[in-house]
């Protein structure tokens, strides 16, 4: 896609104008309430730190927004409402949009099976439409945690992405049984308009979506490593030492689940075609921001008060509906609040992993439309929990809380250990975890645990976050010695990534490797289940007690089954 030289004006305008937060450039009046939503970003608010840059809107235009930070710590260059920033799946509204122009002219219909495009997919995928697609109930696994268990690098290239997604032996769950977010779907949505009008997404959405709203300063990335005249680039905290370049290698192969690059104000042109619909049709804006109904008629629930519509999450927020989705990818984090009754909205795109950008949304929005609101529930009950007193325990009381804990239908675990007179929770970090009134706990500053029992009978935690919550049961914990994990070290294969794992026993640890590439410890949880970087891998045997294989657990991707391969016949000797 050819660059506009105007774009390059700007960059080098803002280069000049570096060095100095005075110099961000400042959209709107520094009223009381601007100077408020300044506060929130106080600690990015430097010449030293990437951060974010804001951007509120009323009636369909920016009242007010400007950069925190820096786009550029090497050459000086501030971040402003004219930086451009990737937007990870915040970009999915714009793939969707795109599917739904094509259902309005008639080429396809979202209630088609994928596999009418997409004929290479499995047969199960003749039960997944475009709608289950892109509300994420499709039950299709992640391509990128099926790419993570094949050991290799994201790849650019379509064909590998569309190899490893269509050759995944099962969904997750039965299509349109549940909510559980993937981004397979979109890829898949990308492919099916290149075959369908010859244009890549990028070429369609440019043609179709940004030249039409003047978003001259947005489009779909396909290589990260190309030059983004006035780009931000993406950075993560480098302990005491500042901060380091968090880049993504290429961006092809997220076209569609992700990989828009835009800015603060291209970003309230799209918000403003939610009123005017310049580009798509009303029917299709209600479609996009109506609420997916899984197979027992129950909303497609992602979050608190929340569902998932056509590319949105949409619900309340303090009494107020809102529309809504958030964006990671590299060192990239952005999210925005629409509020549709009050023709308000609010984006925070940010160049830092740690900026937390959803939390930042909701405080501008509440600093706006505070009369408006309800009180802020979440912020009460997260304050309440860090403010509680934390009483003593002794050791012999916290003993009994120490053990491993599943969630089955999540695949996830947790184990609380003791050392000392502090117990703690092990969730990939160590938490300490503090005694409070009622029989609760805290662990860190935001999570309040619940342990469910008589004395050593405890069976059950419940984890609870201002946001979610979540039922762990007691399981056996393992503790095996060497000779017992040799029986499981071997080579275990899955033709779904084409990968093959080896476990193997070193110093009384069983280790994974991957391509000959040691990827760390396999943790001993309970019997016959082990877990590694956020997966849970429960190991089968047959009827004789052999061991046969593993199935991997592992958050968007579940039931991945490793089958043990047979170690090669010794040579017969002559």
């Amino acid at each position: 896609m050819r660059l506009r030289p105007a774009l390059t004006v700007v960059s080098l305008a803002l280069a000049q104008a570096a060095n100095s937060a005075s110099a961000q450039h400042i959209i709107g009046a520094r009223d009381a309430r601007a100077r408020s939503a300044d506060s929130v970003f106080q600690r990015f608010d430097r010449t030293d730190s990437p951060g974010c840059a804001l951007g509120v809107y009323q009636d369909g235009k920016i009242l007010y927004a400007r950069g925190y930070g820096m786009a550029n710590l090497e050459h000086g260059i501030a971040l402003s409402p004219r930086s451009m920033l990737d937007v990870g799946s915040i970009s999915k509204q714009f793939t969707a949009m795109s599917i739904l122009i094509l259902q309005q002219e008639g080429k396809l219909s979202i209630d088609d099976p994928i596999r009418k495009y997409i004929p290479e997919m499995p047969p199960y995928a003749d039960r997944i439409t475009f709608r289950r697609a892109l509300s994420q109930t499709s039950g299709l696994r992640d391509l990128y945690v099926m790419w993570s268990q094949a050991g290799r690098p994201v790849s650019g290239d379509t064909i590998d992405a569309l190899r490893i997604i269509s050759r995944s032996a099962e969904p997750n769950y039965e299509p349109g049984a549940r909510y559980l977010y993937t981004n397979s779907g979109w890829i898949l949505a990308a492919q099916a308009i290149y075959r369908l009008t010859g244009k890549t997404l990028a070429q369609f959405a440019e043609e179709r979506i940004f030249g039409p709203l003047g978003m001259r300063d947005s489009r779909y990335m396909g290589d990260a490593t190309a030059i983004r005249p006035n780009g931000a680039d993406g950075y993560a905290p480098r302990g005491s030492a500042g901060f380091r370049l968090a880049r993504s290698a290429y961006d092809g192969a997220i076209l569609g689940a992700g990989a828009v690059h835009t800015t603060i104000e291209d970003f309230g042109r799209w918000l403003a075609n939610y009123e005017t619909a310049t580009v798509g049709s009303q029917d299709i804006i209600r479609l996009m921001t109506t609420a997916t109904t899984l197979n027992d008629g129950t909303p497609a629930t992602s979050g608190p008060s929340q569902a998932y519509a056509i590319g949105l999450n949409v619900g309340t927020l303090r009494g107020l509906k809102v529309v809504s989705h958030g964006g990671s990818w590299a060192g990239y984090r952005g999210h925005f609040l629409r509020f549709p009754d009050q023709r308000f909205a609010v984006a925070t795109f940010c160049n830092l992993t740690t900026s937390g950008p959803d939390s930042l949304a909701r405080k501008v929005a509440g600093i706006y439309l505070k009369d408006r609101m309800l009180p802020d529930s979440a912020a009460i009950w997260t304050a309440n929990l860090a403010s509680a007193a934390a009483e003593t325990r002794a050791a012999s009381e916290l003993r009994a809380l120490v053990g491993v804990w599943r969630n089955v239908e999540r695949g996830e675990v947790r184990r609380t250990q003791l050392v000392g007179d502090t117990l703690f929770l092990v969730d990939g970090d160590r938490t300490r975890i503090e005694p409070l009134a009622g029989g609760r706990y805290r662990a860190g500053s935001g999570t309040e645990l619940r342990f469910e029992g008589e004395g050593a009978g405890m069976s059950r935690l419940v984890v609870r976050t201002a946001g979610d919550q979540a039922v762990f049961t007691r399981a056996d914990a393992a503790q095996l010695t060497a000779a017992q994990l040799a029986e499981y070290a071997g080579d275990y294969w899955n033709g779904e990534v084409e990968a093959t794992h080896q476990w193997k026993v070193e110093k009384d640890s069983l280790v994974l490797y991957l391509n000959d590439r040691r990827m760390g410890a396999l943790q001993p949880s309970y019997r016959d289940g082990f877990t590694r970087a956020g997966s849970v891998i429960d190991v089968q045997r047959d009827a004789a007690g052999r061991v046969t294989g593993f199935l991997v657990e592992s958050g968007r991707v579940r039931h991945l089954r490793f089958t043990r391969v047979a170690p090669p016949a010794p040579a017969r000797r002559r």
